[in-house]
């Protein structure tokens, strides 16, 4: 009976239903009986730890916020959350239960806390800057220069050719090249010519390439800026990458707006 009493005040305690005077005598009570308090913080750790309402209320500005909501709104999620709450009505709520308290209960929230932590946690943690890099950083997006039907490679498509082959350092050579003669057109070339520095890790001379591209006056000039914000996330580069995506925010034209913002959102 004295359980079965714990489970009904401590349910009250929780829903805010105690008159100030019940709500002082239950302090007084969980002050004799440590049992009682130890019970009254476990289900207090529980139902915030099965709470919508508390989980989406809390401030998240990562970059995984949207992951999370997906991740806590997935099938079966929510129905290990409704096994936990009708195996908790069951078994604690029935007056016809005369299951220890200590015995059944607490080792059943305790473990369920745990596990709800640890999943939290695991989704919630600050991502490093390497991981957001591989989240993030794509050097696959890369203009094409290759015209069907034509019986002839031109240089571009060469030099395009080369980067997806992976031969690095003859695609460098050969945008170099054409960048010498040509007098339009250099932009892509360009960024043929930082995708393969950066996969060399030439990630000094990439930046001056991007940086060349990031202060013309093309009309996709901001690439430039978002190939230089993956370099500083690669090479942890904080102060230079936060002011490079601020400088990409400011418009919404600019090219990789959104993963700016998601990206600047992720490390303030």
């Amino acid at each position: 009976m004295e359980d079965f009493l714990w489970e009904l005040k401590t349910e009250r305690f929780l829903n805010g239903e105690m008159t100030p005077e019940e709500l002082l005598a239950f302090e007084q009570e969980q002050v004799a009986e440590p049992e009682l308090k130890e019970y009254v913080t476990l289900s207090l750790q529980l139902k915030k730890a099965l709470s919508e309402k508390d989980w989406f209320s809390h401030k998240n500005t990562s970059a995984h916020y949207n992951i999370v909501k997906k991740w806590y709104q997935e099938e079966d999620v929510l129905d290990f959350k409704e096994k936990i709450q009708q195996y908790a009505a069951e078994e604690f709520t029935s007056k016809k239960k005369v299951y220890s308290l200590k015995k059944y209960w607490i080792p059943i929230a305790a473990a369920c806390i745990l596990a709800c932590i640890a999943m939290i946690y695991q989704f919630t943690a600050q991502p490093s800057m390497q991981q957001l890099y591989s989240e993030y950083a794509t050097w696959s997006d890369t203009p094409s220069f290759i015209v069907q039907d034509e019986n002839t490679t031109n240089g571009k498509e060469q030099i395009e050719l080369l980067y997806k082959n992976k031969q690095y350092e003859e695609c460098i050579s050969a945008a170099e090249k054409f960048l010498h003669t040509a007098a339009t057109d250099k932009t892509n070339v360009m960024i043929y010519k930082g995708f393969s520095l950066v996969q060399l890790h030439g990630y000094s001379k990439a930046l001056n390439v991007f940086e060349t591209i990031s202060k013309s006056d093309a009309i996709d000039a901001s690439k430039g800026l978002w190939y230089m914000a993956l370099i500083y996330l690669k090479t942890e580069d904080t102060e230079n990458l936060k002011t490079t995506l601020q400088i990409i925010t400011t418009s919404d034209t600019n090219y990789q707006y959104s993963k700016a913002l998601e990206l600047l959102h992720s490390i303030e």
